[in-house]
């Protein structure tokens, strides 16, 4: 146990979980059997990447925040939508894979609509076209997470001028390369600009096979507008 109670043999043994290669059912699964610790055990990791994310929102968000319609996907507990709430904004809807952590969602009253969907990259969202002044993406695009095409169905559900705001951490995959690639694409298309991007040293404890690592990996928080 750390100071703060937590089990971190049995955190280190879920975070080694979370990063394992597993089938989209069984990564539901996993977040459905963790929901309830999923916080608990995530800060052992240190994860801010909700926090990193909102910080940047906060220092380029320049529209009226009371009234813009955010999407959080995927939302997880709502840890995003807790951050950006204390900034002013009010207007929340998530979207998660796991009915377990849409219940913690859930739970905190922050959002006016929760979905379960799995975002898969393959068809649309059940969302019109150009719905959201915001959409967050913190911590969905990791390894085995959301698939590294779904940025242009995050373009098609964002208003012409709204941001669409994801992390990434900074090591080296097919991955990442193949969604850095795809931001290109867009970029070069003229289907958005960049508005920042931010690159945070310590971004989270690292994760090795043998489990959770003093030394730190970095990441990105990059921020983009709907042209």
């Amino acid at each position: 146990m750390n100071e703060s109670g937590i089990d971190v043999a049995a955190a280190t043994k879920n975070l080694l979980t979370l990063y394992s290669d597993m089938n989209t059912e069984e990564k539901v699964g996993f977040y459905n059997s963790w929901a309830e610790d999923y916080e608990k055990y995530m800060s052992v990791m240190e994860y801010n990447a909700p926090k990193f994310s909102v910080e940047t929102i906060a220092s380029v968000y320049s529209e009226d925040r009371s009234s813009a319609l955010v999407l959080d996907v995927p939302c997880g507990t709502g840890m995003v939508a807790e951050g950006l709430q204390k900034l002013g904004f009010k207007n929340f809807h998530g979207m998660d894979g796991s009915e377990k952590m849409l219940k913690i969602s859930e739970s905190k009253g922050l959002y006016q609509k929760l979905t379960h969907c799995l975002v898969t990259g393959e068809k649309q969202l059940p969302i019109q076209e150009g719905t959201y002044d915001l959409v967050m993406i913190v911590g969905g695009l990791a390894r085995q997470h959301l698939p590294w095409d779904i940025l242009p169905e995050m373009l098609r559900v964002t208003k012409t001028g709204g941001l669409i705001c994801f992390t990434l951490r900074a090591e080296e995959s097919d991955h990442r390369s193949k969604l850095l690639a795809s931001v290109q694409e867009l970029l070069k298309k003229g289907l958005w600009e960049e508005v920042v991007e931010r690159y945070v040293e310590k971004w989270q404890k690292d994760m090795l096979p043998t489990g959770l690592a003093e030394e730190y990996t970095d990441g990105t928080v990059a921020v983009y507008r709907k042209k």
